[in-house]
């Protein structure tokens, strides 16, 4: 996301900043850094929350206050915020969301007129139309209930962001998802991990009741004629690691299948798969990617840059190489190379809770797994 600065931006003096900085914490000494930028050593006395608050009241003077530990010193860095111009238009996201629905529609009608078990046997009688609705309505809301995760955690934060940016692609997902945009920085590695497991786990827990709504519309059909469709290739049998572990524990919970007998799904059970498909990507403990800023908050910069490795070789490995590699190229173009989202307060502590919730993000990566199927 590109920010733009005021023309003529508020910038107090170094005399200001230092009074300013003084009448929130004990400044120890102050100067001015070979890059222009005022630092402030402070004692290390501060609190998570004492923090929180004073950067409230820096970023309303469009301040950013970033609270770094140097040779084992608190130091308070003093940058100018950078803000979007005021009346910026919302058209983009409108388009881009119309857009991506009509994509998705396009694909699920694409994909159930091109799948004859379905079309020319099990469901003859169903309008392709309608399929295609209610298959843009399955995906849209694992989608849309990610991105609103993402959205919820910035409200309670008092972050401010940006509309969707929904992202149509072709069939077969009609989808590359979508992104939200912070427009200021999470105040420590709390908001950080917040932010980046929203999205997922909201979007996780979209894909299990859209994968429970599928199982129960399914086909009971004799396994015998399975077999006769699948040498006729009309049919596939998608097993894990082509179908994800989530829907082998959740499918026997769900639905008993008579012996002699196969479930045969519908459209629905793929935009499940599609969802359990981005949630996995999502987590991915990977640079800017969701589970890149949960990496970030639990292992620091350091452990952030050796986790987004072994998510890269993951992805690898799982077959989505493209992605790596698209990712390796957004991250060097961009200039920050493997450099995460930074929180202003880099020094005081995650949470013990998030740090045990951790536990699940790993679970939903394990579960949503899914290798590369084509």
């Amino acid at each position: 996301m590109a920010f733009n600065y005021l023309e003529t931006p508020y910038y107090p003096s170094f005399p200001e900043l230092k009074a300013l900085i003084s009448s929130k914490f004990n400044v120890l000494d102050a100067y001015i850094d070979e890059k222009g930028i005022p630092n402030f050593i402070i004692s290390p006395e501060i609190t998570k929350e004492n923090f929180k608050k004073a950067s409230k009241e820096f970023m309303k003077l469009n301040l950013m206050p970033f609270l770094r530990k140097e040779e084992n010193r608190y130091v308070i860095k003093i940058l100018l915020k950078p803000f979007e111009r005021k009346g910026k238009s919302n058209l983009l996201n409108l388009i881009l969301l119309s857009a991506t629905l009509g994509t998705i529609f396009l694909a699920g009608y694409y994909s159930f007129i091109n799948t004859p078990i379905l079309k020319e046997i099990l469901m003859k009688s169903e309008n392709a139309f309608l399929q295609a609705a209610l298959f843009t309505i399955s995906l849209f809301a694992i989608i849309g209930l990610h991105e609103s995760g993402h959205i919820l955690a910035c409200k309670i934060h008092g972050l401010t962001f940006s509309l969707p940016y929904f992202i149509p692609g072709p069939p077969p997902f009609g989808t590359f998802g979508a992104i939200v945009s912070l427009k200021s920085p999470p105040t420590n590695k709390d908001e950080l991990f917040d932010i980046g497991f929203a999205g997922p786990f909201a979007g996780f827990i979209a894909t299990i009741l859209i994968a429970i709504l599928s199982f129960q519309l399914g086909f009971l059909v004799p396994e015998a004629e399975v077999a006769v469709w699948e040498q006729q290739k009309l049919v596939q049998r998608m097993d894990w690691p082509k179908s994800p572990l989530l829907f082998e524990i959740l499918l026997p919970l769900i639905r008993q299948i008579p012996q002699g007998f196969r479930l045969v799904l519908t459209q629905i059970e793929f935009a499940a798969w599609v969802g359990a498909l981005l949630t996995f990507l999502n987590i991915l403990p990977i640079w800017q990617l969701d589970g890149g800023h949960v990496a970030r908050a639990i292992f620091g910069a350091s452990g952030h840059k050796v986790a987004s490795l072994i998510g890269l070789i993951i992805l690898i490995f799982s077959g989505y190489w493209f992605f790596a590699l698209f990712l390796l190229l957004w991250m060097f173009g961009s200039g920050r190379g493997v450099i995460g989202a930074e929180p202003l307060d880099d020094v005081s502590p995650l949470s013990n809770s998030r740090k045990i919730l951790y536990i699940l993000s790993i679970v939903m990566l394990i579960l949503c797994f899914i290798a590369f199927p084509f």
